[in-house]
């Protein structure tokens, strides 16, 4: 009598797959495929953004919003149409007090497969939204990586990680 291992291979291979830390990359998932759907919109008080947050972004805080870390990415659904016009990518954020005091200025700058979004300097603790076109090209596919970087962020303290600044929402729109 032969025995089919099969089912106790995949058992083993899923089990084997799904011990590792951190969030896993699914830029390279179609829509279908992640879970939940990818959004266009990420609203970082929705429990459900998690999923898209690749890395670089700290829990959610009281009224909804998030820190991040000098270097952050996110993954975003481009919007119906945008393979085709283009899209525009819009970050608002909150750059606080106390990040300006120390560091007077701060430069934020995003890429997207590579390709680097022009970037914005900002010098006043206030609320903020930084506004880049898309070019049609980097959104032919299901999803699209973002990457951010700030020049600087406050070094770890007695909190032991570094604080860039207090995001609030992410999204893209059709051009």
């Amino acid at each position: 009598m032969e025995i089919d291992r099969t089912p106790g291979v995949l058992l083993a291979f899923c089990l084997l797959t799904s011990c590792h830390r951190g969030t896993p990359d699914i830029s390279s998932l179609t829509e279908e495929e992640a879970t939940p759907p990818l959004a266009a919109e990420i609203r970082m008080a929705d429990p459900r953004a998690g999923s898209q947050l690749i890395s670089g972004w700290y829990a959610v805080e009281k009224d909804g919003w998030r820190w991040t870390a000098r270097k952050f990415s996110a993954v975003l659904r481009p919007p119906i149409g945008a393979h085709k016009s283009g899209a525009v990518l819009m970050f608002n954020f909150t750059l606080p007090g106390a990040v300006i005091a120390r560091l007077k200025t701060v430069t934020l700058g995003a890429s997207i497969g590579g390709t680097q979004l022009e970037p914005q300097r900002y010098s006043r603790a206030e609320e903020c939204i930084y506004v880049r076109d898309v070019p049609a090209s980097l959104l032919s596919g299901h999803s699209v990586r973002i990457d951010f970087t700030l020049d600087k962020a406050l070094p770890p303290g007695s909190d032991p990680r570094e604080f860039g600044l207090i995001a609030n929402r992410l999204r893209l729109e059709t051009r």
